[in-house]
């Protein structure tokens, strides 16, 4: 095996595995053994699932595997075998070989340690198809009608909808202009709760009576995040003997999402988990069946999450210590009771691509995919009808979020640069212009990528298969990327100095956060909370001892490319929102620079920046440029799709960087008959 001249060892790069997804009709032809023409017609005629990306380009298509093995094993049940695609059809004289096979093989199979058995569920049957965003399903206790949220035909406010299982038009409960999320059915099926979004500090807690009736404020609650994708579980649940109502929020001056107990009659309310303080917090509270077993999401850092349980006494007060259950998986969200209270399905995988699991509820147990239920399973909510069959509804919710190029002088508009039917996000400039550092999941997880600045060539640099990577950063001689892995104490600087090589890492980096480059690329820049706070710390590329830079809180850093200033995020003490300030790297006083600001980056004509502002008119979040010499901000075009991580001004300021959802879906599916 070669070495670079580095001295590094070349890694070879894995084998990959079988797709989980097809990007365009010529790879799903070759999968199928079939030209595409045949597959077009397939799609019209008998019903291949494919998936049509809806960013101007009519031809981009997508499949997913498991749809497309589970279309194609449907059809060996009643289409001729001349008709099937080739990988389908097997003749009559391979069936002979097979069971000779199996005959020759039986004996040396008995007493052989069986393989785990997969359960299958019924064929999910897609239960809405609104336009906009359906989200959290809620299904009655009775099974026979769904609440939701949905932000409407003209997707422009989240309020609480409900619908029959059997049909007809969506009932809309709520009109509020506040977004209401979180629906969930009391016990006896006569009263919904829910959240709504009062400022980006505070969430109401209300209940109101079905089919209609006055709604009751329960309490107010400390409460940030709503309808996040990346939130793992939802937020309100009831004890089954519909005294309580357990919701996700703050108490007391500890900032940390926790899991509340509230009583519906007097609206107390008490802590029910204790997250670690150096915990993202919990979320996705569910009560089991018989009210003595609480399981929640616990969210360890930015991209993953474990199942936990906690006992509880029939006062609704934790009764002994919290157990996480081994998942197997980096992301584990929203768990929902079995009407047996025996076991769990919950959302399993990555935050990018979850899909329904199940584990039993006890330490030790495994968890296994729910097959037939497909991928991208969110929210899932279980209930079971008076004949006995359980139905389960869930949220099948999918992004291909593509990065963007904006010009900042002219009236050209925003065009497609780096594209898949995957993520591609958090672009970097190299100092030259000439390269293109970002994230994408193309080939199966999270990896460091490049392209030229174009957006042709694109190349994967690293072979991690970890389940999230912190944004990669190019260092000032472009000849290395610096970009965070996840480990046992948070995430750490790594780095990559080209495709296939072994990333080093800078120890010393644990629990890092965004992290920059100084200019002359002896130093580099990261947040971090490893003392409790979130400040800005430095470090040497080579490893050390890092050094804490602010002491009034920071987060993602950046160096003006002359090397004078540091900038960094802070978060406003009474919105949530963030402000950018700047500190002179030779010393002195911080400054601020800008308000509303979620992400930014520096070149040399000046700042861009996503602009987010909780209740402004715009709210946001949209596109600004600050001009260092004008000393004032620009609108850039807003797009009108979600926007997502990172944003770069190339080195001259003429063009800005951006990802973005281009493609969405979120829609409820309905599995009738759980096995």
């Amino acid at each position: 095996m070669g070495e670079r001249p580095s001295g590094r060892r070349v890694v070879v790069p894995p084998k990959p595995s079988p797709p989980a997804r097809l990007d365009s009709w010529k790879e799903i032809a070759s999968y199928l053994g079939r030209d595409e023409r045949t597959l077009r017609r397939w799609e019209k005629a008998e019903g291949l699932p494919v998936h049509r990306l809806q960013h101007g380009k009519s031809g981009s298509v997508f499949g997913i595997v498991e749809e497309i093995d589970a279309w194609a094993e449907t059809r060996t049940d009643h289409k001729p075998t001349d008709g099937l695609p080739r990988r389908a059809r097997i003749s009559k004289w391979i069936y002979v070989g097979l069971a000779a096979g199996l005959v020759l093989a039986a004996s040396t199979w008995i007493g052989m340690p069986r393989p785990e058995v997969r359960a299958r569920v019924a064929e999910p049957i897609q239960l809405t198809s609104h336009p906009g965003t359906e989200l959290e399903p809620s299904l009655s206790p009775d099974g026979q009608q769904v609440a939701y949220v949905w932000d409407g035909a003209e997707g422009n406010n989240f309020d609480i909808y409900t619908n029959q299982l059997s049909g007809g038009r969506p009932l809309r409960l709520t009109t509020h202009p506040a977004h209401d999320y979180a629906p969930a059915w009391s016990p006896d099926g006569l009263s919904l709760a829910f959240l709504r979004q009062v400022d980006v500090e505070r969430a109401a807690v209300i209940v109101i009576p079905r089919p209609s009736g006055t709604e009751k404020i329960v309490s107010e609650i400390a409460a940030k995040s709503w309808l996040r994708w990346d939130q793992p579980g939802r937020s309100l649940a009831w004890s089954p003997d519909g005294k309580w109502l357990v919701a996700v929020g703050r108490y007391g001056p500890d900032p940390i999402d926790r899991v509340l107990g509230i009583a519906v009659a007097t609206g107390d309310t008490r802590p029910l988990t204790s997250p670690p303080p150096k915990s993202f917090g919990d979320s996705g509270p569910a009560i089991s069946p018989s009210g003595n077993t609480l399981a929640f999401s616990r969210r360890t850092s930015w991209s993953n999450s474990e199942l936990c349980l906690l006992s509880l006494s029939p006062e609704l007060m934790p009764a002994g210590d919290v157990q996480p259950l081994a998942t197997g998986s980096p992301w584990n969200a929203d768990p929902a009771w079995m009407p047996d209270g025996r076991t769990l399905i919950f959302a399993a995988g990555t935050m990018h691509g979850a899909h329904l699991a199940r584990i039993a509820a006890v330490p030790g147990a495994s968890a296994s995919r729910l097959q037939g239920a497909g991928d991208y399973g969110r929210h899932p909510s279980i209930a079971r009808t008076a004949a006995g069959r359980v139905r389960l509804v869930y949220t099948h919710q999918f992004e291909s979020v593509n990065i963007w190029q904006q010009p900042l002088r002219g009236a050209a508009p925003a065009a497609e640069l780096i594209t898949s039917a995957h993520w591609s996000y958090e672009p970097d400039y190299s100092r030259d212009g000439k390269r293109i550092a970002f994230l994408s999941d193309r080939s199966g997880q999270p990896e460091v990528w490049m392209a030229d600045a174009n957006g042709r060539n694109p190349q994967q640099w690293t072979f991690l298969g970890k389940p999230s990577l912190g944004a990669p950063r190019w260092s000032p001689d472009g000849r290395n990327i610096a970009f965070t892995v996840p480990g046992t104490d948070g995430s750490s600087i790594h780095v990559v100095d080209g495709p296939g090589i072994a990333p080093r890492l800078v120890a010393g980096s644990h629990r890092c956060g965004y992290l920059a480059w100084a200019p002359d690329g002896r130093v580099l820049y990261f947040n971090s909370n490893r003392l409790g706070s979130t400040q800005i710390w430095k470090i040497a590329p080579e490893g050390g001892e890092a050094v804490q830079v602010t002491t009034r809180g920071g987060r993602a850093p950046a160096v003006s490319a002359e090397g004078r200033y540091l900038y960094y995020l802070r978060m406003m003490s009474t919105s949530g929102e963030q402000q950018l300030f700047r500190i002179p790297l030779t010393g002195g006083e911080e400054e601020k620079v800008l308000d509303f600001v979620d992400a930014y980056s520096i070149a040399g004509p000046g700042i861009a920046f996503k602009y987010y502002r909780a209740g402004g008119d715009p709210p946001g979040p949209g596109l600004q440029f600050f001009r260092f010499s004008a000393r004032s901000s620009e609108a850039m075009p807003n797009s009108t799709k979600p926007l997502r991580y990172g944003i770069a001004v190339d080195p001259t300021g003429r063009h800005v960087l951006y990802s973005q959802a281009d493609y969405l879906i979120s829609d409820l599916m309905l599995v009738d008959g759980l096995q």
